[in-house]
């Protein structure tokens, strides 16, 4: 989840003044309550056409302009950069949530496993958590957090009415 002391927000401060701490020679923004600064990890977080960059692309900010109100990221090998108002479609990208790493790995997986979450916790949440690591996975939680989980499936079914709509459509033989 994104809040509350181990959400991402939360974890993406804390581990931004570890990783890219402020300094005299990195140009830095605060928007929404989010500083944004120089070498920082960000994320898109819904698709733009018009820049070509997708929800889910990671990048790194590479310039600061403040006389342009302009932000620049590289995404793989292109730059893309951000006029001020639309800093709305980036975040961090230090933590992320298990949802928004579905389908994406990375080399190591650091997984927070506590009951304030305790409505998200189960199995089904901590196997996708765990198989995004292609070298290593560490679990951090308490024992109750992560037996609960553990404990905990959650078979979640979609009423798509798919099956009712295929019954009552009519059947046409191939030709």
């Amino acid at each position: 989840m994104s809040r509350g002391d181990v959400g991402t927000r939360m974890l993406n401060q804390v581990l931004q003044q570890l990783i890219n701490p402020p300094s005299a020679s990195k140009a830095e923004i605060v928007r929404g309550g989010m500083t944004l600064r120089v070498g920082d990890r960000i994320l898109q977080q819904k698709n733009d056409y018009n820049r070509e960059v997708f929800n889910g692309d990671l990048g790194v900010i590479t310039a600061i302009d403040p006389e342009e109100q302009e932000v620049t990221a590289r995404f793989t090998e292109r730059e893309v950069t951000y006029d001020y108002a639309d800093l709305n479609e980036i975040t961090l990208a230090f933590a992320t949530t298990i949802h928004k790493a579905q389908g994406s790995e990375y080399p190591v997986v650091i997984l927070p496993v506590f009951m304030q979450h305790y409505m998200m916790l189960s199995r089904n949440l901590i196997y996708t958590g765990l198989t995004r690591a292609r070298k290593l996975a560490i679990v951090v939680g308490s024992q109750k957090a992560i037996g609960l989980s553990v404990k905990q499936v959650k078979d979640q079914h979609r009423y798509t009415l798919v099956a009712h709509r295929l019954s009552s459509a009519p059947f046409h033989e191939p030709s």
